[in-house]
């Protein structure tokens, strides 16, 4: 029952953004499933609302897609499981603060495993095209509010992060162990990250940390926008707000130490 329970979450983890649906052939290939067995899995997804496929038209007729596609009861429990999550609930008053102060993107970030997890996301009244949303993830080493977190991680989880393949997503993706390292080093000294054009060609992003009742960091806070609107000779008008915000989420938390960072 184990092995088919994980078979069955395997398939699931197939459906991505790059790939968001499959045939049952493609997902034969891919899992090296037998046919039947495959689609004995699959109608029992489709019969719980977990995938679904969408009617097309064809020749003249609405028929069943080939295409499978994640299902509304996916949306449903994503939707608890996303209200579980403590921090977002007393951090979006003070993300809503912040975006007001600013009128910039507020973005909150969890660690998970070796990537940054965007749980809760307060849009701009400038709309601008961000890499983030709410349930998108972002390796460690790429992208401010993603590597403040690594800064804080102890070696053996920023190897961990490094010995992973790595992935060029825009023009300023940082790609040498070198500079990553001395990017999460900067990070952990002077208590916030700035990113240009790591995970979206042309967008900003100022992160900092933000502290548990362990003085821990499992989660951070940033502003995101273009480049025109967050440069970096006027990163010190945003970064007094940022950190204020991360003393109270964090105070928040359980946090009983002074905010590390600014006054």
């Amino acid at each position: 029952m184990s092995k088919t329970l994980e078979k069955g979450i395997n398939i699931l983890t197939l459906f991505t953004e790059e790939k968001p649906s499959w045939r049952l052939d493609e997902l034969a290939i891919e899992t090296d499933i037998p046919k039947p067995t495959l689609h004995r899995f699959l109608k029992t997804f489709t019969d719980l609302g977990v995938l679904k496929r969408p009617y097309v038209q064809s020749g003249g007729q609405v028929v069943l897609s080939d295409h499978y596609l994640l299902g509304n009861k996916l949306i449903e429990l994503g939707a608890i499981a996303a209200n579980s999550i403590e921090i977002r609930s007393l951090a979006i008053p003070y993300m809503k603060m912040l975006q007001q102060k600013f009128d910039l993107a507020v973005q909150l970030v969890v660690l998970d495993e070796t990537d940054g997890l965007y749980i809760e996301k307060i849009e701009s009244l400038k709309p601008v095209l961000l890499y983030t949303r709410v349930g998108r993830r972002a390796p460690l080493y790429a992208g401010a509010c993603s590597r403040i977190l690594l800064s804080f991680q102890c070696e053996e989880k920023i190897n961990e992060v490094l010995h992973k393949p790595r992935k060029k997503y825009a023009s300023g993706t940082p790609h040498t162990d070198k500079e990553i390292h001395e990017l999460i080093e900067f990070g952990k000294t002077n208590g916030y990250a700035y990113s240009v054009s790591e995970l979206e060609e042309g967008t900003v992003s100022i992160a900092v940390p933000i502290f548990n009742s362990d003085r821990k960091v499992e989660y951070s806070i940033s502003i995101a926008g273009i480049e025109s609107l967050l440069p970096q000779e006027k990163i010190n008008m945003f970064l007094e707000g940022l950190w204020e915000t991360a003393a109270l989420i964090s105070a928040e938390l359980g946090y009983s130490m002074p905010y590390p960072y600014g006054v």
